[in-house]
């Protein structure tokens, strides 16, 4: 069943969505199918609902996790439909890169593997070239539907996909789309999480697609060295914090791509920047991370809070445990130590709604928060979004024979408000702009 809860008032569609992603031809029953369902999601011109934000040259969208297979909700497939959709405007000698960590969805209408193999196809039919990136975990030959599996569009007599596939020693940790129709329309979509049906269905996820040449010239250099079969260290770093401008920007924009060359002093990695955002915050700092473990990011959010800094942040449950992959741990407890504060302001945890559509909370679901964001003054002056595929670790931001995998640095006022919305959506807490607290003794 189809359940719309999303507010369509809280942003106008600045342009309809068929002026750059244009109407996508299906066949076939299961195909008719799906594309009402998506057509009627992304291509209305009426005001959008809240959780597919669009401004000029950028669009936001996150998904709305039910935690059930029954239950279908309205747009809550809105990254995986991003996806779908851009393989479906592309046209003979059109050329997209896709590459994700992991791969999974049989259904044509709940999955996200099927579908997107699906638009996949039919773009190679019309000529499109389509390059696709994997990390060596996921299986090349399982069939979503009949004729389905990235082995056999690698296989196809005509026009077959490109296929890469990254090495066992280390991560292909990317979640990225990127979009070339020729000219300017040059588009570049960064998620938090893969392309599975879970990543939908059962997390919190977001995703940014940005419309730049600059952008889009600094991933396909990556996806290129990913073609020549150079991973992890061994690929050029040429590309690396490539800058770029949005049109409503109030200025330059960036990206980093792991893993970083190791330095001395620590080197000039993902993690340096972050690190000059937080300790320049004039007003608030919302953080939603999947995995959380570097001591100088939690260091700095607490001096944030010790500064009069609003801190809030989620960090999921099932991050929090002994039992292992989750490493947040110590994160979560020493945010609550008294000892590290000065003052009486505080980072605050807040626990995320387990269903977009029940008041259940966070009780430990796995991979219940997948985003890995930070937003910076949202309200302020110079508002900042941190975004990507990397967790706050040393893997993600740090090491020189890391995950490859990137953060964006976006300053941008109406992509924080996007992100802000989606942190409220979570948390069902609304977040209003705390004035510094003044500082006190213990």
């Amino acid at each position: 069943m189809a359940i719309d809860l999303c507010p369509a008032e809280s942003y106008e569609q600045d342009m309809p969505i068929q002026s750059t992603f244009p109407a996508i031809r299906f066949a076939g029953a299961s195909r008719l199918r799906f594309g009402a369902m998506l057509l009627a999601g992304l291509v209305a011109s009426r005001p959008a609902p809240a959780q597919v934000v669009r401004g000029s040259d950028w669009i936001v969208a996150y998904s709305l996790p039910s935690q059930s297979e029954d239950i279908y909700l309205k747009n809550g497939y809105a990254i995986r439909d991003l996806l779908v959709a851009g393989f479906g405007q592309l046209q003979e000698g059109q050329q997209a890169h896709v590459a994700t960590y992991t791969f999974s969805g049989d259904s044509i209408e709940t999955g996200a593997a099927a579908p997107i193999l699906e638009s996949i196809s039919m773009a190679l039919d019309r000529g499109a070239n389509v390059h696709f990136v994997v990390d060596s975990a996921i299986k090349r030959s399982k069939e979503f539907q009949p004729g389905l599996s990235l082995n056999h569009l690698a296989r196809r007599r005509n026009n077959p996909l490109s296929l890469s596939v990254g090495p066992r020693a280390t991560l292909m940790h990317h979640k990225v789309a990127l979009f070339d129709y020729g000219d300017e329309r040059k588009w570049t979509l960064v998620a938090s999480g893969n392309f599975t049906r879970a990543a939908n269905q059962r997390q919190w996820n977001i995703a940014v697609l940005l419309r730049n040449i600059e952008l889009h010239q600094a991933f396909a250099a990556e996806m290129d060295e990913f073609h020549a079969n150079r991973f992890s260290n061994k690929k050029s770093r040429d590309h690396d914090r490539a800058n770029f401008r949005l049109e409503d920007s109030w200025g330059t924009c960036w990206v980093r791509f792991g893993p970083y060359p190791r330095q001395a002093g620590g080197g000039v990695n993902a993690e340096t920047d972050i690190r000059r955002l937080i300790q320049g915050a004039q007003e608030e700092i919302y953080f939603s991370m999947h995995r959380f473990n570097r001591a100088p990011l939690r260091r700095d959010l607490v001096e944030a809070a010790n500064r009069g800094i609003k801190v809030v942040g989620v960090i999921p449950e099932s991050d929090r445990g002994k039992v292992p992959p989750a490493i947040s741990r110590k994160t979560v407890n020493y945010f609550a130590n008294p000892a590290n504060y000065t003052t009486t302001n505080r980072v605050t945890l807040l626990p995320a709604r387990a269903s977009a559509i029940e008041t259940t909370w966070d009780s430990g679901e796995q991979d219940l928060v997948h985003t890995k964001y930070a937003i910076i003054d949202p309200n302020g002056k110079r508002p900042f979004v941190v975004h990507g595929a990397a967790n706050w670790t040393v893997s993600g931001l740090v090491a020189p024979s890391g995950n490859d995998e990137s953060t964006l640095i976006l300053r941008h006022r109406g992509i924080a408000q996007a992100f802000l919305e989606q942190f409220q959506r979570m948390t069902a807490t609304p977040a209003q702009t705390t004035k510094k607290v003044e500082k006190s003794p213990k």
